[in-house]
């Protein structure tokens, strides 16, 4: 603060000449400049639920993961590092190129060499520490999810570096972290509690890379990133009409142990007496479209993937069946009313009506050799209205993009399928 007021006065003395209105703005500029540096050096907290989640998850789905009922083994894995690393290069394409960074490449590459030594080593310490085994049983290093760890560090070395250009390029880093999670449960690589965990040590372990770099190597590491005008007017005036688009990527959960015989049909000479359902937490994804009709008052029109693990838990000790996946689509309009509570930060509530999809599932037997054998259980494919409310939180992190954080709640009518369903989500908010 003393430099900062140092290089004002002087400043002040060297433009003297300067008409009243035209020194107001280099001083704004100075004063914005420098808030700008001391908010990109302070430790970004974004991401700490993650592991949070992760760790929780861990013990919710512990039952779960340990009951019988292998998973198909699916080798898509080396592949799957192209799209967790994409962001990566991506930055790195940028920079070569001559895009302007946030960071120096001094301040670049340490960053980078500490958020990839940090990530591999909390992922390798966990797995070496925790014994699970993988949903295709292939080995017993499942948690947490190496390839969910590298996405999402780069996904937030892309935003840290050009997220400030736009907030494209910080949605389409964190789409491809969230890719790579749903392909690894996808491929029975992991389980839930695997990819959220390994998404937390990625976001964090990257926060923490920045700023250690910046207690090393201080201000100069930092590019100067001054705002216009209107960016400015924009940054401060942020909470009228901020309609845009928006990355949801969380969790849908509740429900997870359900009577078969309510909801399935047995193939014949099958007795559903006794067997239930056992589903994990899903990872859902989609994206949403906000249109502001006053300062507080929106529609929006959302899309959803979820994706979720499920075993079938059968009293006969004969009997074991092969686990599958539940996919599920939600379409939904959404009213809400928000209103900003302190500055850069907005709260509100909604309520979304709309319909819900979910695939048919198959379960088949295990046979003696651990081939997939004949038919135990059908679940009908199912096209149900649904509808619901819940609250969101958005916080400002540039002049136009929020990070957020929802949480809403679905009933499905005329279902006994999951019918109550939880989503927790984290977004990624363009605004236009």
């Amino acid at each position: 603060m003393k430099k900062l007021l140092m290089s004002l006065f002087l400043l002040c003395l060297s433009l003297r000449g300067m008409s009243q209105d035209s020194l107001v703005y280099v001083i704004q500029q100075i004063i914005t400049e420098d808030s700008l540096i001391r908010e990109e050096m302070r430790f970004n907290n974004e991401g700490l639920f993650m592991p949070i989640r992760g760790t929780i998850q861990t013990f919710t789905h512990r039952n779960f993961n340990q009951l019988p009922g292998p998973y198909p083994e699916n080798n898509h894995r080396w592949e799957d590092y192209g799209l967790a690393l994409s962001p990566l290069a991506a930055t790195w394409v940028m920079k070569v190129c001559g895009v302007k960074s946030r960071s120096t490449t001094r301040r670049m590459l340490t960053a980078n060499g500490l958020a990839v030594g940090l990530t591999i080593g909390l992922s390798q310490t966990l797995r070496w520490s925790v014994t699970e085994e993988r949903p295709d049983g292939s080995n017993t290093n499942s948690f947490p999810s190496m390839h969910a760890s590298l996405a999402y560090m780069s996904a937030t070395l892309l935003c840290r570096e050009y997220g400030h250009i736009s907030p494209w390029i910080t949605i389409g880093g964190y789409t491809a972290a969230t890719g790579t999670q749903m392909l690894r449960v996808k491929h029975n690589a992991h389980w839930m509690n695997d990819i959220f965990m390994g998404a937390g040590i990625g976001i964090v372990s990257t926060h923490l890379a920045y700023f250690l770099t910046d207690k090393i190597i201080g201000r100069k590491g930092i590019n100067r990133m001054p705002l216009s005008t209107s960016e400015q007017a924009q940054l401060l005036a942020w909470n009228n009409h901020p309609s845009g688009f928006r990355l949801i990527s969380g969790t849908e959960t509740n429900g997870r142990s359900l009577t078969a015989a309510n909801f399935a049909e047995a193939a014949p000479g099958f007795d559903l007496t006794g067997i239930k359902l056992r589903t994990s937490a899903s990872i859902t994804a989609g994206i949403e479209a906000e249109w502001f009709l006053h300062d507080n008052f929106y529609l929006s029109a959302i899309g959803r993937y979820t994706l979720s693990q499920a075993k079938l838990e059968i009293p006969k000790p004969a009997i074991t069946a092969w686990g599958e996946q539940i996919h599920i689509y939600h379409g939904n309009l959404a009213a809400g009313w928000t209103t900003p509570i302190t500055k850069g930060i907005r709260w509100g509530v909604r309520t979304l009506w709309g319909v819900r999809y979910n695939e048919g599932v198959r379960f088949h037997r295990v046979t003696e050799e651990h081939q997939i054998g004949e038919n135990l259980l059908n679940i009908k494919a199912q096209l149900c209205p649904e509808g619901g409310a819940g609250i969101i939180i958005d916080m400002l992190q540039s002049h136009n993009q929020t990070v957020g954080f929802s949480v809403d709640y679905l009933h499905t009518f005329d279902s006994h399928f999951l019918a109550n369903r939880w989503i927790i989500a984290s977004s990624w908010k363009a605004m236009f």
